[in-house]
């Protein structure tokens, strides 16, 4: 019997099912479970905190919404004594001791934290160990490999991140009431409606591409960090704030608005430059100098017919901001995750 006839007698060759995508997702779930679990716990640690306060400092900040008229000596302390309480952080309970401020301020690396963690290792350690040659051979192959085990994680740190901003938004609730922040500053606006978990998937997409790219962990974080933070400066400075053109408007801001830039106009219709104002500001009388008023020098102003200026993004424009930068950052991340695939589907095995 000849070669050529036992490869007939063989039959045509049996191609190999592909492995489901559940089972896909199945073993990333296995996987990835301790990232999962350590993710959990941060965040988890953080919303207990703040659905707590939110408590303790909605009942507050209740008893400061009650009081009339808003104006009295009263109802004045009672103001001053929520804001040093709650706010900065005084000596109010333990447990409110760090302050809503800080909270904010601690909460901003908890996107970048939870994207370096999770995507950095998700395809580095695989090439870093070799293992991935055993993963392409296990009937998923390389892209349908990748997708899974950039996908799932993905949406789960949205879903999470997203309702982690709804409680946030509880928490912060009663500080946007009071005008201690607005919405549309840096502190309020990328921990509120889609930025946070915009800002989480865009870390996570480019802590993996940047894993594959080096095929090391530990160089991937370290670069997603620093990208990260220039990217996020970057946006509140100069990217942001063109999202829609200002809007120029005469007066102090009240804190209805983010406040872009202001000068002052004198009688004549000259604007002033700080040099000028504070020149001015020099020989004002005493009792304007000596006032206790915060607002003193600007009321002064104003009745000697000085004019003041803002140019100013309103908090009415917070929605369309949000989906703004949400678009580009969901953008962003798309690009990030399919060069990621790209870079897999060329590395030979």
């Amino acid at each position: 019997m000849t070669a050529r006839t036992i490869a007939a007698d063989a039959g045509p060759a049996v191609r190999r099912r592909p492995v489901p995508w559940s089972k896909l997702a199945w073993v990333t779930l296995r996987q990835r479970r301790g990232l999962l679990i350590g993710g959990g716990i941060l965040l988890g640690v953080f919303a207990v905190y703040m659905v707590i306060m939110a408590v303790i400092q909605n009942n507050a900040y209740a008893t400061v919404a009650a009081c009339h008229p808003a104006g009295a000596l009263k109802c004045q302390d009672l103001a001053r004594t929520f804001s040093r309480t709650y706010w900065g952080g005084g000596a109010g309970p333990v447990i409110a001791s760090g302050g809503a401020q800080t909270v904010s301020s601690l909460l901003f690396a908890i996107p970048v934290l939870l994207g370096a963690f999770a995507g950095a290792p998700l395809l580095a350690r695989e090439l870093e160990s070799g293992t991935f040659r055993f993963a392409w051979t296990q009937g998923a192959g390389r892209t349908r490999w990748t997708v899974s085990t950039l996908a799932l994680p993905a949406i789960i740190l949205v879903a999470v991140t997203g309702a982690f901003t709804a409680i946030f938004w509880w928490y912060f609730r009663p500080f946007l009431a009071d005008g201690q922040v607005s919405e549309m500053l840096p502190l309020g606006f990328a921990l509120l409606g889609v930025a946070f978990a915009a800002w989480t998937l865009l870390a996570y997409s480019l802590a993996s591409f940047l894993g594959t790219l080096f095929r090391r962990t530990l160089p991937a974080m370290a670069v997603t960090l620093v990208g990260y933070i220039a990217l996020a400066m970057a946006t509140a400075t100069a990217i942001r704030p063109h999202y829609a053109a200002p809007v120029t408007v005469q007066g102090w801001n009240n804190g209805a608005a983010w406040v872009i830039s202001q000068w002052v106009k004198a009688p004549d219709g000259q604007v002033l430059n700080q040099q000028a104002l504070g020149g001015l500001a020099q020989h004002l009388p005493p009792s304007v100098q000596n006032s206790p008023s915060p607002d003193a020098f600007t009321n002064w102003l104003t009745q000697h017919g000085y004019t003041l200026w803002q140019s100013v993004q309103p908090n009415s424009r917070f929605w369309q901001f949000q989906l703004t930068e949400g678009a580009w950052l969901l953008a962003v991340s798309a690009l990030l995750i399919a060069a990621t695939v790209w870079l897999v589907r060329r590395r030979g095995a």
